[in-house]
């Protein structure tokens, strides 16, 4: 899956173990600290919504460059909607 903030990989595991997430941005945003900082902000965007993630997956997200310049909260929203199209989210009152 992918938008303009970023690009969503998901591998899903046959014997269900942890689900685990990475973090990727490339050179072409930028230098070490551009790429840093774009990386700290991806990560804080997932957290509000890692403990709906379903048990199992494998994610890599790949920050674009976009979301170099994009204001906090449309990442976020971005970042949830990619989470969303991927199915790997559950509904708001599941239990894991």
């Amino acid at each position: 899956m992918a938008n303009k903030a970023a690009v969503l990989y998901v591998l899903s595991q046959k014997p269900v173990g942890s689900t685990r997430v990475g973090f990727a941005a490339g050179k072409k945003l930028g230098k070490a600290v551009i790429r840093n900082r774009v990386k700290r902000r991806v990560i804080a965007a997932v957290q509000p919504i890692w403990t709906r993630v379903k048990p199992g997956v494998s994610l890599v997200l790949v920050a674009r460059h976009a979301s170099k310049d994009m204001v906090f909260t449309e990442l976020q929203a971005k970042i949830q909607e990619l989470f969303e199209r991927a199915g790997v989210l559950r509904g708001e009152g599941q239990e894991p």
